[in-house]
């Protein structure tokens, strides 16, 4: 048996102290006021504890719902920024090649002259 974190003789031990100072008259009443102390710490205790479990899952729910939505963003810029980097290199790939064409078509008929 436990209560209060004190063992049967130590509750006892207790007992015969409260008798001796109280005496029998006040003793009953005052065990009386210490265990309705006793309850109503531990139901503010266990209230106390609900109440901050519950803000705690809720404040964790709240963070995970944003890691989530960060997650997602983050996901979407990434899709994006690989579209708009194939957007640019098709052009780009395009320009280079007519470049590099007309460059040889330049080069060919510099040649020609210069070997007439």
């Amino acid at each position: 048996m436990d209560f209060m974190g004190m063992g049967p003789f130590e509750i006892l031990l207790v007992l015969i102290i409260g008798f001796l100072f109280l005496g029998p008259e006040k003793l009953p009443g005052m065990a009386a006021k210490v265990g309705e102390l006793y309850r109503d710490l531990t139901k503010a205790t266990s209230n106390l504890t609900k109440s901050l479990t519950e803000e705690v899952s809720a404040e964790a729910k709240a963070a995970s719902d944003m890691a989530k939505s960060v997650t997602e963003a983050t996901r979407e810029i990434t899709d994006e920024v690989k579209t708009a980097s194939e957007l640019i290199k098709s052009p780009g790939q395009a320009i280079s090649t007519e470049i590099k064409k007309t460059g040889k078509t330049l080069l060919g008929s510099s040649d020609k002259k210069t070997g007439e």
